[in-house]
């Protein structure tokens, strides 16, 4: 019987990455606003696409050497992304940046991604439907700083019986640790739960550490054997979620 979904938020519930690139525009639009006829210190000019193109690499950690600093370890993540900006700024070359500018642009990204973040077609509802009849809970990676936004943003409490922010814990996904608190919360075995998410590496994997069945949300990627992290079950998209789940619920209950 099942007894629990156990499920992811970015990529998974949400869309956060339409949001993310909605911000991006709008901090983009910040940015020029800032520097129109600003003054450089080296050739490469007043580029708002390349701005925000390195802030969106930095705040998910694909950062060159010229920003290896920033990672000593991060324990601030609103200190982290301001540093973030100014360094990117430094590097463009920028004389005369206004006092206050970083954080203006990251109230920038912060405010419209809040405004643009959504669930996914389907979602909600799938929410509401599963919720009648089992545990919901939601199992997201990332920093406090922007999990806690993402989930307000959404009004998550409101559709799920309890959720688990990585940030917040003393390890993320794929850790064993994280995955048991779940059950613990959900009240249920492994084998009574369902876990879904987009992330081989981090849902996937985890849930295979603690016998979880599972659901990949490929969104169009090829299945990479090589990470050694096999789900039980794979969908393309988050709207075939609710269909999916339905009928392995219907079967395992029956």
């Amino acid at each position: 019987m099942v007894k629990a979904l156990l499920l992811d938020l970015d990529e998974t519930l949400c869309d956060t990455s339409g949001a993310n690139m909605k911000a991006l525009q709008v901090m983009a639009g910040t940015f020029s606003l800032l520097f129109d006829g600003a003054k450089v210190c080296n050739g490469e000019g007043i580029d708002s696409e390349a701005f925000v193109e390195r802030y969106l690499n930095g705040i998910y950690r694909n950062l060159d050497d010229r920003y290896a600093s920033l990672l000593l370890p991060v324990t601030d993540e609103g200190a982290f992304r301001l540093a973030l900006i100014e360094l990117i700024l430094k590097d463009m070359g920028l004389a005369d940046v206004p006092e206050g500018a970083a954080q203006t642009l990251q109230n920038s990204f912060d405010e419209a991604r809040s405004e643009c973040l959504d669930f996914f077609p389907g979602i909600e509802q799938m929410l509401r439907d599963f919720r009648q009849k089992l545990s919901l809970v939601v199992i997201t990676n990332g920093p406090e700083f922007s999990q806690v936004a993402k989930v307000e943003a959404v009004s998550l409490q409101k559709h799920v019986d309890h959720i688990i922010i990585g940030g917040q814990e003393p390890e993320e996904k794929p850790a064993a640790s994280i995955f048991h608190k779940a059950l613990q919360f959900a009240g249920c075995e492994p084998y009574e739960a369902i876990h879904i998410g987009d992330s081989l590496k981090a849902d996937i994997a985890g849930a295979n550490k603690v016998s979880i069945p599972s659901v990949w949300v490929s969104h169009g990627q090829v299945f990479d054997a090589g990470i050694g992290a096999t789900p039980t079950y794979q969908v393309e998209s988050p709207t075939e979620l609710p269909d999916l789940l339905t009928e392995l619920i219907r079967v395992a209950n029956a």
